[in-house]
């Protein structure tokens, strides 16, 4: 299978205090296209640091990462910016949201600011597109409401769609489920699944076995480098989780989870 991200000595150092704090140390891995990949370790282990550089969200030290057969590492701002626009998306723990807009104009609003957003055509594809993926999610029946008025279930499948808008070649999580309560995370888990399943590569990390256990592998972070990858297959249903669970629980101990 074709990769989609390639992650090449990735090292990370920020200064504080006139202190070097090296926060990633050659991190290596390979994510191929449609794989589903969780990212674990102990707190402040580098694991969101990873996703930032990664994704271009921060600006990496050294080593290289390689998007889409293009290394991003020496791109400007504005290019980068350019590739989040139109090629990736992001699903946060925090579901950022413009108040004064309603859930299907925040969905809209970024892809208006695309390529495709510049033309009334393109903006009406963009228009369909956005209800075709508040169906998928079931969330179409609450397009006009406020970001006040839905659960946290709903707005961060909401934020799922907003993701997705532009119809990035990769979806980045950091922590998706972290602030939901036990039912609403397992709703937002099943959607991406079904997502990675018509072949949307997502990069997660997650506190969460049971987040984790839903993945194609786990990655395990610690003292900012890669300490090992429990490969779990891809996930089918529901009779398989307390053996996955059981597996990856096992795998985190070995790890110093």
């Amino acid at each position: 299978m074709n990769q989609i991200l390639e992650v090449k000595d990735l090292c990370k150092t920020y200064i504080v205090n006139k202190r070097q704090n090296n926060v990633l140390r050659n991190v290596n891995f390979n994510l191929t296209q449609g794989e589903f990949v969780a990212v674990m370790g102990p707190s402040g282990s580098g694991k969101s640091t990873m996703l930032y550089t990664v994704s271009g969200m921060d600006h990496l030290t050294a080593g290289d990462v390689i998007f889409n057969g293009r290394s991003i590492a020496g791109f400007s701002d504005k290019r980068m910016s350019e590739i989040r626009l139109n090629e990736m998306g992001f699903v946060f723990q925090q579901m950022h949201m413009l108040r004064n807009l309603s859930i299907y104009d925040n969905i809209i609003v970024s892809a208006y600011h695309s390529e495709q957003g510049k033309t009334r055509q393109g903006r009406t594809k963009i228009n369909d597109y956005a209800l075709e993926l508040m169906r998928k999610l079931d969330i179409i029946d609450i397009a006009d409401n406020d970001i006040t008025e839905v659960s946290g279930g709903q707005l961060q499948r909401a934020c799922i769609c907003r993701a997705l808008i532009n119809r990035p070649k990769m979806l980045f999580a950091d922590e998706p489920t972290g602030s939901l309560n036990s039912k609403a995370s397992k709703e937002v888990m099943e959607e991406m699944v079904k997502l990675n399943r018509e072949g949307t590569s997502i990069l997660l990390v997650t506190h969460d076995v049971k987040v984790a256990a839903k993945t194609d592998k786990v990655l395990y972070i610690m003292d900012g480098n890669i300490k090992g990858e429990y490969v779990l297959g891809k996930y089918l249903d529901e009779a398989q989780m307390k053996e996955r669970e059981r597996a990856l629980n096992s795998w985190l101990l070995e790890m110093g989870w």
